[in-house]
């Protein structure tokens, strides 16, 4: 029973997890990608004329939409969208963050699963239903622009310059393009059952598997080593906050913050690793997990600390020689009880 239970917990921690990574992936996609071509309500803003472009983020953020689903499509649609308005608009406009979350909570229903784009009549469907779903879009887009922005306008010109623009590059963008991603990704991930359990990502071998987790891709699993995959998603979300603060409050991390931060930050992980090499205690892959992004997020502030160069040196080497020091004497601990075992299982005879 607590066996049982211990799993129910593990799992109910690995759903938490992955959920809040795949919508921190959306989110930082959505926006990093809107920086370089605009995000979906960029052509639509300041500018009245008819003008139509291959939308990269609306294709990108409806092919993520699929294939998380409704919620995280619904959700990390409206944060991606406010937070690239706050770091680039003037003015924060909720009805485009709404309808760009509802945009997401629409692809998603039809929610990519393994094998299910490989039937003919579900691509049909699924290209019906991105024109059905940009035919909503464009009612909504007309209906907004009359009632709030452009009241006195005639509603032809709304009907061109918004309705119609949207339902053209939605055509050119995804309505087949969309399909054609998902049936690759289907093909190249998912005809079979795959494991792909690499040294060179996990670190560990396969006797060790517990200090790994896996990312499932269509019917393909990805192991990772769970600490420094914490370190690398750690260090991309701090980079992701810091780089959106600088854009909304135009300036640069506090350079005294970063170095407290880094002399606090690190301590969880060398705890964590040192208490599981002394063989005191046995990590968890969440505690990995955690640790690691802690970590990382350190690592990435270290970038702010330029003013403290000798004094992040002393710390980096004092760091580093605990680290030695507990690999030190973990491995002699490990190499006595290996001893002792070994002699208890073949004893010496003492004497005739």
């Amino acid at each position: 029973m607590n066996l049982f239970s211990e799993q129910k917990k593990k799992n109910i921690i690995r759903v938490i997890f992955l959920n809040l990574f795949i919508s921190a992936f959306i989110i930082m996609c959505y926006f990093y990608i809107s920086e370089i071509f605009g995000s979906i309500s960029s052509p639509y803003q300041g500018d009245s004329k008819f003008l139509v472009q291959f939308g990269i983020t609306l294709l990108i953020f409806t092919f993520f939409s699929v294939l998380a689903g409704p919620y995280h499509g619904f959700i990390t649609g409206f944060i991606g969208e406010y937070l690239y308005q706050l770091a680039y608009y003037k003015s924060i406009y909720l009805d485009w963050c709404l309808l760009i979350a509802f945009w997401g909570f629409m692809c998603g229903i039809y929610k990519y699963k393994p094998l299910k784009f490989q039937e003919t009549k579900n691509i049909i469907y699924s290209i019906l239903l991105f024109v059905f779903y940009s035919l909503i879009m464009m009612f909504f887009l007309i209906y907004i622009q009359k009632e709030y922005y452009l009241i006195n306008e005639n509603i032809g010109f709304i009907f061109l310059n918004y309705g119609i623009t949207f339902f053209i590059q939605s055509l050119i963008t995804i309505i087949f393009l969309v399909p054609f991603l998902i049936i690759l990704y289907d093909r190249v991930l998912a005809t079979r059952e795959r494991h792909w359990y690499f040294m060179i990502l996990t670190h560990h071998p396969v006797s060790a598997s517990d200090h790994t987790f896996y990312l499932k891709f269509g019917r393909t699993y990805v192991y990772f080593c769970s600490r420094c995959s914490g370190v690398i998603i750690g260090g991309m979300i701090a980079a992701f906050f810091t780089h959106l603060m600088e854009r909304i409050y135009n300036t640069e991390f506090d350079p005294e913050l970063a170095v407290l931060l880094c002399i606090i930050l690190p301590i969880p992980g060398l705890i964590d690793w040192g208490t599981q090499r002394m063989l005191l205690r046995k990590s968890t892959t969440e505690t990995r997990l955690l640790t690691g992004s802690i970590i990382g997020s350190a690592l990435h502030l270290m970038s702010f600390t330029h003013k403290y160069y000798f004094f992040m040196l002393f710390l980096l080497v004092l760091y580093f020689s605990i680290l030695f020091l507990l690999m030190f004497f973990g491995h002699r601990k490990e190499s006595r009880l290996q001893k002792e075992e070994f002699e208890q299982s073949f004893p010496t005879n003492s004497g005739i």
